[in-house]
This record gives structure tokens, C-alpha cells and sequence, in this order.
């Protein structure tokens, strides 16, 4: 058996227990505050619009309608390498984080007409920042619950892919995290419940075309344009800043919505930098790189990656394997980053 055909037995084997890790790690609750109000069932929802951005990108792929995503994985026999695997956008994006009231009444101003975003709307930016710091939540809780399971079977698994040290070491971080998106949960229930749409600073984009990726996502990033640090430092009382970010493709345009807390200075400053960056075309890669460096929840559309040869595509997993590996340097950023997907040699 070839190293490569070992490899492939190891992800079969590996996708069998994600499997099980995932049922372990699943987390039913409505992200609301207001719990008294909520109506079952616990939905499971949609981060980015299904009707909308989502029916955007898919394409078909081996006689399917699919999309694909970051996290989603499966061997490419053919080239030797870890391939994109198509999903189907029923299953995309979707998590177990609103109940069946809150998810209606709350964004019913955004999803009753797909397409109707403005991003002059305070509200409009707000409602899709929460909905997109709310997914990112969610899945830390789920996280948490994983490496806190006490089910044999799970701790079986979790032990080989991690050690037991790796284990401790994981759901340490993990617990740092939670901690660190208590208070801004804390400020998002109060901007909701008062209805403060313009407590957030945005920063946000409109092109007139339609870009090849979706994301929603509240990511932490590493570092600026010039690569000086934004959220890395050993001082256990450092405040991390977020920066939500929601990337909306439409039929004849595109949006992009960056939201930071305004407690958060340098989340604010982050935002005041990319605004700042010129010409456009090293913006549009800063954020392209924003995209994929920082947030997971992420899709791109088949028709952008089909499009590509395989040594980019090999490439693309590449750099997709190194930036979700646990231990590995943040990733810097340079004026030759290869993705851009901004451009509108890339719309779709």
C-alpha cells in the first residue's frame, strides 16, 4: 500500500468518526436572549439565505446541484491531494441556533425578498452581523461540548486524533474563546433588544457584480495589511477584537458587511485600515484574504473553483489545510496573494 492509498484509508477512517463527533457536538438552543419568548421547534437554520446567496453559487457538479466549502473534504484520487467535496446548499450553512419564532420574526426584513439587502440600511447590516455572530457562537459552544464529552467512544476518537494532552490543550483555548465572546454576546442582546441597529461600526461594500464566495462568520483576524499584529498577545487580560463579517452574493451585484465593536478599538481601527487601503485591486485581495484566512463559514461557488486548474487547486487546499491546522504561524499577508475574489475577472 502506497503512502498515498494509506492517506485515503485514513480519511475514510476519519470521516466516519467526524461523523460521530458531529452528532456529539450538536447544540439545540436559540441564540435570543429573551428564552421566555421562544416557540419550538429549535430550526435548523440558515446562516447565509438558502433562497438567496447559496441558490447563487451552486452550480452543478457530478449531475448535483452543490456548492462547496472549506471544511468540507474528500480525496482527489486522480491528483494526490485533499480535495473540495460539493455540498448541497439544503445542508449548507446551517445550524441548530434559532427556534422557529425567532427565526422568522427576527430576519423576516432580510428574508422575505432574497435580494433586498442595502447596505445604507443600519438595520439591514445589523441583521445580518447578528445572525452571523450568532453562528460563530453557536459552533464555540458546540466545540466546547465536544471536548467536554464523556461519552468513551467520543473521548476514544478524540484521544487519537489529539492525545490526551492535545485534548486538554484544545478545550483550554476553546474556553478562553467563550470567555472572550461573552461580553460581546452581552452588547448584541442588548443592541437587539433596543433595537440599536447603529451601535456596530460597519464598514461595507457593494460591487456591481456577483462574487464567487458566501460567508458568515465573526472571525478574530490575526493581522493587518502591513502584518502588524491585531489580535495575538500572551497577556491572559488582553481584550481580542471581532470583526463580523457577512459576504452576500446576488443576482447582479454583491455586498460585503464588516462589523466591529465600537469597546473594541482595535476591531474599529482594522476596519478604518481597509478602508484606507488603496488601489483597489490590493484591497480586494486584503479582504480575499480576510475571507479565507479568518472565517470558516464560508462557500464558494463551482463555477469559480471548476474553473481553475488542478495545481491551483492543490495549491488552494494547500493553503485551506495549513490556515485550519491548530498549531501552525498565522498566515501574513503580501501584494502577491493569489486570490482575489473581489475581481471581477472572478465573478460568476
Amino acid at each position: 500500500m502506497t503512502d498515498f492509498q494509506k492517506h485515503i484509508e485514513l480519511n475514510k477512517q476519519l470521516n466516519g468518526r467526524l461523523k460521530t463527533l458531529s452528532s456529539e457536538a450538536t447544540i439545540k438552543d436559540c441564540f435570543h436572549h429573551k428564552k421566555e419568548e421562544c416557540k419550538l421547534p429549535i430550526k435548523n437554520a440558515h446562516s447565509l439565505q438558502r433562497q438567496g446567496s447559496l441558490k447563487i453559487l451552486e452550480r452543478e457538479v457530478d449531475g448535483n446541484l452543490s456548492v462547496y466549502c472549506h471544511t468540507e473534504r474528500e480525496v482527489n484520487k486522480q491528483n494526490d491531494f485533499i480535495d473540495l467535496k460539493p455540498l448541497g446548499r439544503k445542508a449548507a450553512s446551517t445550524f441548530f441556533g434559532f427556534c422557529d419564532f425567532h427565526d422568522t420574526s427576527l430576519f423576516s426584513v432580510i428574508e422575505n425578498e432574497p435580494e433586498i439587502t442595502d447596505i445604507e440600511s443600519d438595520e439591514h447590516c445589523f441583521l445580518h452581523s447578528y445572525r452571523s455572530f450568532a453562528h460563530s457562537y453557536h459552533r464555540k459552544y458546540e466545540e466546547y461540548k465536544l471536548y467536554t464529552s464523556r461519552d468513551s467512544e467520543v473521548i476514544k476518537i478524540l484521544e487519537e486524533l489529539h492525545g490526551r494532552a492535545g485534548i486538554e490543550s484544545n478545550k483550554m483555548f476553546v474556553e478562553m474563546a467563550l470567555d472572550d465572546l461573552s461580553k460581546p454576546k452581552e452588547r448584541m442582546d442588548n443592541y437587539i433588544e433596543n433595537r440599536e441597529f447603529d451601535a456596530l461600526d460597519y464598514l461595507c461594500y457593494e460591487y456591481k457584480h456577483t462574487i464567487p464566495i458566501a460567508c458568515a462568520a465573526c472571525t478574530t483576524p490575526a493581522y493587518n495589511l502591513h502584518n502588524v499584529p491585531v489580535n495575538i498577545s500572551t497577556d491572559p487580560t488582553y481584550v481580542y477584537s471581532n470583526i463580523i463579517t457577512t459576504a452576500l452574493p446576488f443576482s447582479k451585484r454583491s455586498v460585503l458587511i464588516l462589523a466591529a465593536f465600537p469597546e473594541e478599538p482595535n476591531g474599529v481601527k482594522y476596519l478604518d485600515d481597509i478602508d484606507n487601503i488603496k488601489p483597489n485591486i490590493l484591497q480586494e485581495k486584503f479582504l480575499s484574504y480576510h475571507l479565507i484566512n479568518n472565517a470558516e463559514n464560508c462557500y464558494i461557488s463551482p463555477s469559480f473553483y471548476n474553473s481553475k486548474s488542478q495545481l491551483w487547486k492543490k495549491e488552494y487546499c494547500y493553503m485551506i489545510n495549513y490556515i485550519g491546522a491548530k498549531h501552525t504561524p498565522y498566515m501574513g499577508f503580501n501584494k502577491f496573494f493569489p486570490i482575489n475574489y473581489f475581481s471581477v475577472s472572478e465573478k460568476i
